[in-house]
């Protein structure tokens, strides 16, 4: 991240020059169709690609809410072009950490008084570090471990000067050009760093899936230390456990990658259909295999609650088209919000079934889409789709070729 980044100013004109350049760009291609010299597509896409590498750039030299604006743009391939979705498609979420000096009185301030009267011991070299906050272990000190989730100093206030100064760029730029305009992608992250940014609504929604699975021996959820948490800090129970994606690891401490694919297919199947509430980011990084093939989960930053009836539907849907009852499948997704032209049940069996397990992956969403009466999916099923993209790609590191995952999915329907 840039050293200049937490200076307001620095940030609004990075942003102005980048939306500037971009425009530019565009408006160049369409000034010499106006004038009778026709664009190449590869012109355009020559113009999408160098757009796409500023956005990045930018994510990198800013940080904080561009991480997530970049995240967001290279997941929707179903609005953005090619070089979007390929250059921001594998954007990570890891930066480098804030050192400690700065951490250290952040977290003080969270307390309301010295590290040393509620920790033990602390661990200033954190576990993680990402867009918005770093976690630290920590002893408390009745000598139980926990995992310690600070926000960055400031980071909520550059958040907004970069989204006010978004808003404005995104109106004069699709004024300049509608056919792409990227107000609703700048919204999408607006919302879902307001949610990452509120560790209250984090710490409810981990309580809520915690007591949820009470009585469910497969699955831990950390339990929140509420005294200590804060709307900036988050006191969790510290889960001892490998990385799910360790699949060597996971074999030598004798576990079966198999059935821990089949046991993470099972835990989100009853999440979504089921409970109408799940954890939205099944990253590697957020899901833990404990003693006994227990699944940890972890991070309810993003989670999502269905409406009523929305989850059963849904499993409705994908039973039936897992069946090959295309009509009824149709019938589903349409009183779920699916945007489907004509009468077609078998572009529905198709798109669900590539979902459910194909070798698709969100930067090919776009062209599925493209080639079908499906215009739109809707907003509630957006995040599902993504959860299963991600399974998808757990399922094929655990268990290749099989689609474990996706099969225990399915069988909790």
């Amino acid at each position: 991240m840039d050293s200049l980044a937490g200076v307001p100013a620095y940030r609004v004109a990075m942003i102005g020059r980048a939306v500037a350049l971009a425009l530019g760009r565009y408006q160049w291609l369409d000034v010499g169709e106006r004038l009778g010299r026709r664009s190449s597509n590869e012109d355009w896409q020559a113009a999408h690609d160098r757009t796409a590498a500023a956005l990045h750039d930018l994510g990198i030299r800013l940080g904080g809410f561009f991480v997530k604006l970049c995240q967001v743009a290279g997941a929707r391939a179903d609005v953005l072009p090619e070089p979007f979705v390929r250059r921001l498609g594998r954007f990570h979420d890891r930066v480098p950490p804030q050192p400690f000096a700065v951490m250290g009185p952040a977290l003080e301030r969270e307390l309301g008084r010295p590290l040393r009267e509620v920790f033990r011991s602390f661990d200033e070299q954190p576990l993680a570090a990402a867009s918005l906050a770093q976690v630290h272990r920590a002893v408390l000190r009745d000598g139980e471990e926990v995992a310690v989730k600070i926000q960055y100093p400031d980071i909520a206030r550059l958040a907004r000067i970069d989204l006010a100064s978004l808003r404005r760029a995104m109106r004069v730029a699709a004024l300049l050009q509608p056919n792409f305009d990227l107000r609703s992608i700048v919204e999408e992250v607006a919302h879902l760093v307001s949610l990452e940014l509120d560790f209250e609504l984090e710490a409810s929604a981990t309580e809520r899936v915690r007591l949820a699975f009470a009585g469910d021996a497969g699955v831990r959820v950390p339990r929140v230390h509420h005294q200590y948490s804060t709307p900036r800090l988050l006191v969790l129970e510290y889960l001892h456990g490998l990385r799910i994606a360790d699949v060597d690891g996971l074999r030598a401490a004798g576990h079966d990658p198999r059935a821990i694919a089949a046991e993470v297919g099972r835990l989100y199947g009853t999440m979504i259909f089921h409970h109408g509430f799940f954890q939205g980011d099944p990253h590697p990084g957020n899901l833990l295999v404990l003693p006994g093939g227990v699944i940890g989960l972890l991070d309810f930053g993003l989670a999502k609650e269905l409406p009523p009836g929305f989850g059963p539907t849904a499993a409705d849907m994908l039973a039936s088209a897992l069946a090959g009852d295309g009509q009824r499948a149709l019938a589903a997704a349409r009183e779920l919000g699916f945007d489907i032209r004509g009468d077609r049940p078998e572009v529905v069996l198709s798109l669900l079934a590539t979902l459910m397990g194909g070798e698709l992956d969100e930067g090919g969403l776009r062209d599925l889409l493209g080639q079908s009466p499906v215009k739109g999916i809707p907003s509630h099923f957006g995040l599902i789709a993504r959860v299963m993209l991600l399974l998808n790609g757990l399922s094929h590191r655990l268990a290749p070729g099989e689609r474990v995952i996706q099969a225990a999915l399915l069988q909790a329907l």
